[in-house]
């Protein structure tokens, strides 16, 4: 094998291997983006119900007085 296509074999060699590389990186970052962005979506909707939820004693509230009331009678 000449010398010129050992160099031309090892360029080759290095330029798959930093595709390679570059592949692996982005599907990391992809992966990485994807599950922040989930769990981001999940604090969101954990917070909505807890706000859904402060107007809710009173209606429980209210409930309850009229569970009560019937008792009573």
């Amino acid at each position: 094998m000449s010398e010129q296509r050992v160099l031309v074999l090892q360029k080759s060699l290095i330029g798959t291997c930093a595709l390679a590389a570059l592949i692996l990186l982005v599907s990391f970052y992809s992966v990485v983006h994807a599950a922040v962005d989930r769990a981001a979506r999940h604090r969101v909707a954990a917070e909505a119900p807890a706000a859904a939820t402060a107007h809710a004693p009173s209606a429980q509230h209210a409930n309850a007085a009229a569970l009560v009331a019937r008792i009573g009678n």
